[in-house]
């Protein structure tokens, strides 16, 4: 579901719930009129918004309390795997307790139990090594997994994921599934690995800058959130912005970890740099195959200027890198909270842990490399990016692919709901143009299968230039052509010999 209506959704699901309370409200006079509305009249708004809603077209079906099984394998900087099925009980807590009322309607429609298998991802990590082994003993302990992204690319280049377009019951076109996904990820016309309303892993793991308000005003900086409706959030304004910011707190004479500066840098802004171009590391041809399409004037004129403030660090501190600490998951969230930058480069998810924050803060699109680019281009972390596969051993693949589609379909006016409503507005957002970013944000995000892949190690190798500060992305991407040219070779010639 679009951003745009998803809250317009919100808004009538928030009216609907008000109608009882507003019907007591009235006079009592008023309350017969009730009754004499004549047989055929005006109906019940709250049934006539229910009778309208889009659900898929299933067959009806009892499996006698099958434990439906999905393996969930993610990444997470403090060691969580993020679980979006898990919901045991009602806890208060609004997306869990929506989690809950999907998966009980679920398990009722369909007489089956749903359970989840977590594992770690990391690299070649359990999360993987179980997948492989059921696949390959035919024993089909999972009949679904959510995988981490780089893990979901190597399981389908392995031709060990089910074809999701082919698989019973599944609709991709709905609008519960991810259209940008569907656009950026198929490959050869087969599309293994998705993520929609089923999941909120994915805006969590969308790439987001937030700003300090109080700082600018402090500072007597323009408004960003203008620059971004008129198109003209650029790399240059940003530049300009955060070079207007550094202050030795503790008066020490140095840069440090005590001093605030413009930009808090994460090294996977990078990618998003290389994004914000309106270029992919790699794209999808017209004849469904993978190609290299990172080097360009634009890349390279954007990470040139995006060093310019990068490598200076009275303007900027790369705080996975910093010598006074070291990556910690903690140090940014405590030196942003603190007034420490203006700017905060990292995830949607990181978002709500600033919730406590005292000054205002506001959320804000990578900007465009510069105003000749034709929007503004957001990037799905891919360490980060967790994928809904069905594995090719699943033991019943109809009963595997309606359980699926109702549940993304129930999922979209339970779980994404309570996620935007709640999560984004309630606990991200302060102010209402924040609301506004959030939907240019999600809206203009895109998958890129070069950074997934990590084709040519450009994934690493571009942060490398940041963590090394080593500005010549040219030498950089002529060493790395030849593996480049050499796993896409691979990748497609393992697609086309995929049986479908």
């Amino acid at each position: 579901m679009k951003p745009e209506t998803l809250r317009i959704f919100c808004a009538v699901l928030s009216l609907l719930l008000l109608l009882p309370v507003i019907a007591a409200c009235g006079s009592k006079e008023a309350s017969p009129a009730a009754d004499t509305v004549p047989e055929g009249g005006e109906t019940d708004v709250a049934t006539e918004a229910e009778t309208t809603l889009h659900m898929p077209d299933l067959p009806e079906n009892d499996w006698g309390g099958y434990e439906f099984n999905f393996l969930i394998s993610s990444n997470d900087e403090l060691g969580k795997v993020k679980n979006d099925i898990k919901a045991d009980e009602q806890t208060g807590d609004t997306v869990n307790d929506a989690r809950y009322e999907r998966n009980l309607k679920t398990e009722e429609k369909y007489g089956i139990k749903l359970s989840t298998l977590e594992c770690n991802a990391g690299t070649g990590g359990d999360g993987l090594k179980k997948f492989r082994a059921s696949v390959a003993a035919g024993d089909a302990s999972f009949d679904a997994a959510f995988m981490g992204g780089y893990d979901a690319c190597v399981l389908a280049q392995e031709g060990m994921l089910y074809d999701l377009n082919s698989l019973p019951y599944i609709d991709l076109t709905n609008e519960w599934w991810d259209q940008k996904a569907n656009a950026d990820l198929t490959i050869k016309g087969r599309m293994f690995y998705t993520t929609g309303d089923i999941s909120t892993a994915d805006n969590d793991a969308t790439y987001v800058i937030m700003f300090n308000k109080t700082l600018v005003k402090n500072y007597g900086l323009e408004d960003f959130y203008q620059d971004v409706y008129d198109g003209k959030w650029t790399l240059d304004v940003f530049k300009v912005a955060a070079s207007s910011v550094h202050e030795d707190l503790n008066g020490n004479g140095e840069a440090d970890v005590e001093d605030r500066f413009g930009i808090l840098i994460w090294d996977d802004s990078m990618m998003g740099i290389v994004n914000s171009t309106g270029t992919k590391c790699c794209t999808v041809n017209p004849s469904g195959e993978i190609e290299l399409t990172i080097y360009n004037d634009k890349v390279v004129n954007a990470i040139a200027s995006f060093f310019e403030v990068a490598f200076d660090n009275q303007i900027s501190l790369t705080y996975q890198r910093s010598k006074y600490s070291g990556w910690d998951g903690v140090l940014s969230l405590d030196m942003f909270s603190n007034d420490q930058a203006l700017f905060f480069m990292r995830l949607l998810l990181d978002v709500a842990n600033l919730r406590n924050m005292e000054a205002d803060f506001g959320l804000l699109p990578y900007p465009k490399s510069d105003e000749t680019v034709d929007a503004y281009y957001q990037t799905l972390g891919s360490w980060h990016s967790v994928f809904l596969c069905v594995p090719m051993t699943t033991s019943d693949p109809e009963r595997t692919g309606i359980v699926l589609e109702a549940m993304a379909a129930e999922s979209m006016y339970t779980v994404t709901p309570a996620y935007y409503d709640v999560a984004l507005k309630g606990k991200y957002a302060r102010d209402e143009e924040s609301l506004d970013m959030l939907d240019i944000i999600l809206e203009s995000r895109c998958y890129d299968l070069g950074w997934f892949y990590a084709i040519g190690g450009y994934n690493e190798e571009v942060m490398n230039l940041l963590r090394n500060f080593k500005p010549d992305f040219t030498s950089m991407y002529e060493k790395r052509t030849k593996s480049a040219y050499k796993l896409i070779d691979k990748i497609n010639t393992a697609f086309a010999e995929i049986d479908g």
